[in-house]
């Protein structure tokens, strides 16, 4: 055989045999792992972030409920249109907590039900009650949060949307 041409043929036979084994090796590792969480660490760490939300929202601080959100959030609420940006969501929290009567003593809490894990996003489903005490009032709502998982480990909304269950009266 020539060896020129044997040259050019095993190297088109290595190419191709490469190319083949390059595209089937370790292919499960390529897809993100998918997995329904109700415990362990990263669902912990997604129910803190969340009891940090509901603590600046009990408190009426607009900045800390705006620092649960990512830069380009979006925040979803019913009947009213979307908002777009942790300056845009602070902005509608400011403008709730102001008309809100500060001398009502709110509880609440928001209880993470099951998180569908995506390597560093998650998907989260949970439900919500509220009460005001000196109004007699209760609500509950139920809401899913998609979520990502920052470099420094903290959990932020990135697109959020809830509906009431029952209205706050």
């Amino acid at each position: 055989m020539n060896k020129p041409i044997f040259k050019i043929l095993a190297s088109a036979v290595l190419l191709i045999i490469g190319f083949v084994c390059g595209t089937f090796y370790n292919k499960s590792n390529d897809e993100p792992k998918k997995e329904i969480v109700t415990s362990g660490s990263d669902f912990e760490m997604i129910q803190e972030a969340t009891n940090e939300f509901v603590t600046a929202w009990v408190n009426g601080d607009a900045e800390g409920c705006a620092n649960t959100y990512s830069e380009n959030a979006v925040f979803m609420v019913p009947d009213q249109p979307s908002y777009h940006g942790r300056k845009a969501i602070k902005d509608r929290y400011v403008e709730m907590f102001n008309k809100r009567n500060d001398s009502t003593l709110i509880e609440m809490t928001e209880t993470v039900k099951e998180v569908i894990m995506l390597d560093d996003w998650a998907v989260i489903r949970g439900s919500g009650f509220e009460t005001r005490d000196s109004e007699g009032a209760s609500g509950t709502y139920k809401w899913i949060i998609l979520s990502k998982k920052q470099p420094n480990g903290k959990w932020e909304s990135v697109w959020d949307i809830f509906n009431d269950v029952e209205d706050v009266e």
